[in-house]
C-alpha cells in the first residue's frame, strides 16, 4: 500500500482545482519576506500587496499564466460558488517573475469570512507569447481547468498553496 505525500493531494488542490500533474518548473511565491510553502497559514491582514512570484528555470523564450484562485467560497464546508479568481498574469518570461507578465485580472487581497480557504496559485506555460486570449469577465464562478483549456495551456507546471482565515480584532493585534 503507498503512501500519498504530496501536499497537493493532501490539499484536495488536486482533485478540487485540477488533475494530477506532474511539477517541472520551480516556482516561488513570497508575501514581503515570507515564502509561501504547500499548507502553511498565512493572516489576510499581511496579504494586503501583491506576492512577488518567481520561475526559476525555462528561458526568456518561454512565456508563463499564473494564476491565484479560492476554491473555498464562500466557506469550505459548502464551496457552491467555487472558484473564487484573485488574480492572472499572462506573459510571464522564464526566469524573470510576474512583474515581468502582463496583469489581465488584477490581484485582489483575499478574505475568507467562513472557515479555512485555500489559495492557490498555478503556473502554466503558453504556447508562445501573447497566446491567452480569453479573460474571464467576472471573478466568481471561475474554474481553472476551463480557463487553461480554453486558452490551450495544458497541465499546470507548478504550483503552490496556502491557507488563510478570517482575522478575530484580537488576532490582528
Amino acid at each position: 500500500m503507498s503512501v500519498v505525500t504530496d501536499p497537493l493531494v493532501i490539499g484536495r488542490v488536486i482533485g478540487d482545482v485540477v488533475d494530477n500533474f506532474t511539477t517541472t518548473m520551480k516556482m516561488s511565491v513570497t508575501y514581503n519576506t515570507k515564502q509561501v510553502y504547500n499548507g502553511h497559514e498565512f493572516f489576510p491582514s499581511s496579504l494586503t500587496t501583491k506576492p512577488k512570484v518567481q520561475i526559476h528555470g525555462g528561458d526568456m523564450r518561454s512565456f508563463f499564466t499564473l494564476i491565484m484562485t479560492d476554491p473555498d467560497v464562500p466557506g469550505p464546508s459548502d464551496p457552491y460558488l467555487k472558484e473564487h479568481l484573485h488574480w492572472i498574469v499572462t506573459d510571464i518570461p522564464g526566469t524573470t517573475d510576474a512583474t515581468f507578465g502582463k496583469e489581465v485580472m488584477k490581484y485582489e487581497v483575499p478574505r475568507p469570512h467562513i472557515g479555512i480557504h485555500r489559495l492557490v496559485f498555478l503556473l502554466y506555460k503558453q504556447k508562445g507569447r501573447e497566446t491567452v486570449m480569453k479573460i474571464p469577465a467576472s471573478r466568481d464562478l471561475f474554474n481553472t481547468q476551463k480557463f487553461a483549456e480554453d486558452n490551450d495551456l495544458g497541465p499546470p507546471v507548478a504550483a503552490v498553496f496556502f491557507n488563510a482565515q478570517r482575522e478575530t480584532a484580537a488576532r490582528r493585534r
